[in-house]
């Protein structure tokens, strides 16, 4: 991989990679809310009702002879939780890196409480790439069920993840791949036709989008963003060219205040996208205006744009965009096609989706024949872009986990859809300690969720709530 793709991946992996709930427990609805409790390693999340794996469990399968693999940001606190029975004493953690946060500590704590006889693993994949974390939890921990709340920012083609989660699949008739739907719906993203208007930036005239007359609304070249005092933003723009495309457009992104002046620009052809970061040292809230221009390589014509809001002011609650949209459910690897891909709805009835969670479909505008090599033969534009059909199905977040500050545990609401993939992943570790292989657990579990939305697969509810129960009744033959 070239040197600037290199440093661009690390930047979307760490700035953009957008965990549901990588800051503090305040941030996501855990800390906040949280009482103080005596430890009881009994205690079970409202999904564990809501989704009927109880009567699994009470059928004898409880996850033994299943290995489950996370993904997240950290397992900081690990052994206080394993010293209170939160979390069993023998978990792999990859390269023995625990990070420094605890999301990966919860989610843990999640699958154990659902599928207890299920053997644990960890992967930091803030530290350790993506793909490598796969390819270790796969390989080296042997993993049966993999789940992730890593989302990266929207790129309209396919991720090398693909090919190399086919290849492992291939190895594993029974490893299945868990992904959260993420939590940018409430204003941290947006994508559209670039509309071009004409203004001044930095003293020139330029070809700038016009993000009003894009979504539909009056003329407006800004997309805006009210940051909060001593807080960083960072937006990731990205375009439907394809990596190290020839005739690729060369775009740039300015952060302006409310004066017009730059606070930050950055520019980019051969990788189209670019990452723009501003922190706000103010002790007020101060308003920022994105402006993105087109600096040549081709005409506007057929170009289209997504504004994706990353770390750290996007958790379960961002900052809002003044112009927002649908469609980043899952991700960039949101398209494989055995990925579970997650939202997340409310733990109390009627279930109604969480507002932060993404709805689908995902756009890609290309095929990729070999995802992994370094030049734009492997993409190939397709005639009329791709509708990627996720999320699959929703489970409740805003679930009852311990949080740890290394020497007690309290007990509180862990929020966004990095709580409601667990639930997931030991979905399929259940119903694998029943017998199933991954083809098994993919059709039961699509087949018998619970609809609620308005279609047979819905662009906010996927297929609809999971039931374990059903899924396990039906056998997915």
């Amino acid at each position: 991989m070239a040197t600037a793709e290199r440093q661009l991946r690390r930047a979307r992996n760490a700035a953009a990679a957008i965990s549901a709930c990588a800051g503090l427990l305040a941030a996501c609805g855990g800390g906040s809310s949280a009482t103080s409790v005596a430890a009881d390693p009994l205690v079970t999340s409202e999904a564990d009702s809501i989704l009927h794996m109880d009567q699994v469990r009470a059928a004898g399968f409880r996850g033994a002879g299943v290995r489950v693999g996370v993904i997240s940001t950290g397992v900081y606190n690990l052994a206080a939780y394993q010293a209170a029975g939160a979390l069993p004493s023998s978990i792999y953690v990859a390269g023995d890196t625990r990070g420094t946060l605890d999301e990966g500590s919860w989610m843990l704590e999640l699958v154990h409480q659902h599928a207890p006889d299920a053997v644990l693993g960890f992967c930091d994949g803030l530290d350790l790439e993506f793909a490598a974390c796969l390819r270790d939890l796969a390989v080296n921990f042997r993993a049966d069920v993999i789940v992730d709340d890593m989302l990266f920012a929207g790129q309209f083609y396919p991720d090398g993840t693909a090919v190399l989660m086919s290849e492992l699949e291939a190895a594993n008739d029974r490893l299945v791949f868990v992904h959260l739907a993420g939590n940018e719906q409430a204003g941290g993203y947006w994508q559209g036709p670039f509309v071009p208007v004409m203004i001044s930036l930095g003293g020139k005239e330029r070809t700038a989008l016009d993000f009003g007359m894009a979504s539909g609304g009056s003329s407006d070249p800004y997309q805006s963003v009210m940051l909060p005092a001593e807080t960083q933003l960072t937006l990731i723009v990205n375009w439907n060219d394809p990596p190290h495309g020839p005739s690729n457009r060369a775009l740039s992104g300015y952060l302006l205040d409310a004066s017009g002046k730059i606070l930050a620009q950055a520019s980019a052809q051969d990788t189209p996208a670019l990452v723009l970061t501003y922190r706000n040292e103010l002790p007020a809230a101060q308003s920022i205006q994105l402006a993105v221009a087109l600096d040549g390589g081709g005409a506007a014509a057929g170009l289209a744009v997504q504004v994706t809001e990353g770390a750290d002011i996007c958790n379960v609650h961002c900052e809002a965009m003044s112009y927002a949209s649908t469609g980043l459910a899952g991700g960039t690897v949101g398209d494989l096609p055995d990925a579970l891909v997650v939202g997340a709805t409310e733990p109390r009835a009627p279930r109604v989706l969480e507002r932060w969670s993404n709805h689908g479909p995902f756009r890609f505008d290309f095929q990729a024949d070999d995802p992994g090599a370094a030049n734009t033969s492997a993409y190939q534009r397709l005639p009329v872009p791709l509708a990627i059909a996720k999320p699959d199905l929703v489970a409740p977040d805003c679930v009852t986990v311990a949080f740890s500050d290394g020497a007690s545990l309290v007990y509180g609401p862990f929020c966004g859809t990095s709580a409601a993939v667990p639930a997931i992943a030991a979905a399929a570790a259940l119903l694998e300690s029943a017998g199933f292989d991954r083809t098994r657990v993919l059709k039961s579990l699509r087949a018998t969720a619970q609809p609620l939305g308005s279609n047979r697969w819905d662009p906010a509810y996927g297929y609809g709530l999971a039931d374990v129960a059903a899924a396990w009744r039906n056998g997915g033959r």
